[in-house]
This record gives C-alpha cells, structure tokens and sequence, in this order.
C-alpha cells in the first residue's frame, strides 16, 4: 500500500509496507512544468526521481540478472511513448556484493519522449505511466515498488 500527497507541483510517493506504520519515503517523483506540445511534433518530459539519503536504486540496467532494474512504462493512450532515456548508472561496490553494482541515488532525471500526432485536439491530455523500481541501502532491500506516474501536456 502506498499514500500520496501533492505540494506545490511536487508529487510525493509514500512507501508503506503491509501491517506496518507508514515508512518514510524513499523515492519521490519532480515532474517538470508546464509541458507544452505542437500537432505533429514531440515532446519530451523529463522526471526527476528524488532518492532518499542512505538510499539506492538500481539502475535500468543493473550488473546482475537478478537485481529489478528501475523501469518507466507509459500508456500509450494519448500519446504514444517514443522513448525513454535513463541516467548514467553510478558503479558502487557494497559489502554485500562481490563486484560493483550499477546504481542511481540523490536526484537522477528519466526522460521520456512522446509523438503528438498531427489529428490530436488542443488542450491538455494527461500521461498515465508506471515506475517501477527496488529501493536498498548499504545493508538491505526493500520491496520491489510500482509507483502510478502521471503527467499534464497542454497541445497547442
């Protein structure tokens, strides 16, 4: 179970485990504003994911199979995602880890990449995406988190 809260434009994402009091959050979502878009063209939306002090995430392409890379899925309704384009990966070696692992902490920004098709009505549309992501420190892991992402594009 997760809560959100939404404080002047900055979305809040609040990690909560089953029959537990609610945690602190680890990661937070910045969307930049305002998006604006042309018939016809494209748009990119940054995101700045805020990581938690103490904290790490992986990276979209971690160092090992079986570590769960942090991954930003979007709707393809209204527009269709033409890209993603994730951080540069910090290479940390953890105690726990015999080889360094490839990693995102403090703030990183995902950037996607979205078509406006020429037919599409002006006015805002709204982008409905995921984030999925395993937040850890120096001594453990969370559980994996799906966090609902959720964007405002004004076409023009």
């Amino acid at each position: 179970m997760r809560s959100k809260a939404c404080f002047s434009g900055v979305l809040l994402l609040a990690l909560v485990a089953p029959g537990r009091a609610q945690a602190p959050h680890v990661v937070s979502i910045e969307p930049a504003a305002p998006f604006k878009a042309r018939r016809g063209g494209e748009v990119e939306v940054p995101l700045r994911l805020m990581i938690r002090g103490g904290y790490h995430i992986n990276s979209s392409k971690p160092a090992e199979d079986y570590l769960i890379p942090t991954l930003l899925t979007w709707a393809e309704a209204p527009l269709p995602a033409r890209g993603i384009t994730y951080p540069k990966a910090e290479s940390v070696k953890y105690d726990f880890s015999a080889k360094p692992l490839l990693v995102y902490s403090g703030t990183v920004a995902v950037v996607s990449r979205f078509q406006v098709p020429p037919g599409t009505a002006p006015g805002e549309v709204h982008l409905a995406g995921k984030l999925r992501y395993q937040a850890c420190n120096d001594k453990a892991c969370l559980p994996p988190r799906t966090l609902d992402v959720s964007v405002s594009v004004n076409v023009e």
